[in-house]
């Protein structure tokens, strides 16, 4: 990876060197201009002001250098949040160039501005150097625990400005993800160019031996500085853009359902080409002859007769007639006995 990433540099500086140089400018004189601003700030003399102001007010003045003490904090934190910001804007811009090799925006130093970005990336850049911080303070091996932390928390910048979704803490943990088992080709990446670095120092050392060569030394050496820093900005981005692209290689892909394949339908030989075929005749079927359908007359029902009034069997007619026998009265004029003494009535 180490070549890879060497040639990539290269390329980028050799279409964009004096563009990205001229930006790798700029952020330094802002970065220069608010350490002016810190300095200036006469915190020495608002000290002495406050003390007078306590002794003439005769209040006690032991709260006076705790104040002071506390308004240098603020001012020297705001200086290191603009050098925080700046660097992330200038890791954005370097892996810019590395992705698209186009020439970089001025606009792009105070993109976090435009995005609204502003607190969560400082918030990210601040607690990454946190971390880097505490893990130096550890006694005795704490520079070789410091050193694997700042090659941890390499891509947080990165991964502040490319991706928005990511909060500022889990910028941290993604880094730490995404550098697992590539720290060793980071780290000799790194030890090439500070190779060179320390080489070409030592020459200019040598030739400040030649009197009067100050004056110009002075200036290589500044200009030595400016270009090793442009050349760790693009290969520091290069390396990133190089690992991002092994893992999404070695990802493993999504893998797509494979639709189901019909039965593979038996190939019928032709007729013609059957072993022994006889010519193919039409098939005579003896088909009977359909008889005639017989017709059925259709069965005569009975008439119906509808009857208006129901006929109701004839009542017998009462008689006068007396049973000759008792004296009785018959009722029936058919009757034959007597209801009341049984005997005949003829």
């Amino acid at each position: 990876m180490i070549s890879t990433v060497y040639k990539r540099m290269f390329s980028v500086l050799k279409k964009r060197f004096f563009s990205l140089l001229g930006v790798l400018l700029l952020a330094i004189i802002l970065w220069f201009v608010s350490s002016i601003a810190v300095s200036f700030i006469p915190l020495a003399q608002l000290s002495a002001a406050a003390q007078s102001w306590a002794r003439a007010s005769r209040t006690s003045s032991t709260g006076v250098p705790l104040l002071m003490y506390l308004l240098m904090t603020v001012v020297y934190a705001l200086w290191f949040c603009v050098l925080l910001l700046l660097s992330a804007s200038m890791s954005k811009i370097y892996l810019g160039c590395c992705r698209t090799g186009l020439a970089p925006n001025v606009s792009d130093l105070f993109a976090m501005f435009r995005t609204g970005q502003f607190f969560r990336i400082l918030g990210g850049m601040a607690w990454m150097c946190l971390w880097i911080f505490l893990w130096s303070l550890i006694p005795i091996a704490g520079i070789v625990f410091g050193t694997i932390r700042a090659y941890e928390y390499r891509f947080v910048p990165y991964i502040l400005m490319t991706r928005e979704d990511v909060r500022a803490t889990d910028a941290v943990k993604l880094s730490k993800q995404e550098t697992l088992g590539y720290k060793g080709e980071m780290y000799g990446a790194d030890i090439l160019l500070a190779a060179v670095y320390w080489v070409l120092t030592l020459a200019l050392y040598l030739l400040t031996l030649i009197p009067h060569s100050n004056a110009w030394l002075s200036v290589l050496v500044v200009l030595l500085n400016l270009i090793m820093l442009l050349f760790r900005g693009v290969l520091q981005a290069a390396v990133y853009d190089e690992i991002q692209k092994r893992r999404t290689a070695s990802a493993p892909q999504p893998s797509s359902p494979v639709p189901p394949t019909r039965p593979a339908q038996p190939e019928w030989p032709v007729p013609s080409e059957w072993p022994d075929a006889a010519p193919t005749q039409p098939i005579q079927y003896d088909v009977p002859a359909q008889s005639e359908p017989v017709t059925q007359p259709a069965p005569q029902g009975k008439p119906v007769v509808f009857a208006l009034e129901p006929e109701l069997p004839a009542q017998p007619q009462r008689t006068n007639r007396y049973c000759p026998h008792c004296g009785a009265p018959v009722k029936l004029s058919d009757a034959v006995f007597c209801t009341v003494c049984g005997k005949s009535l003829s």
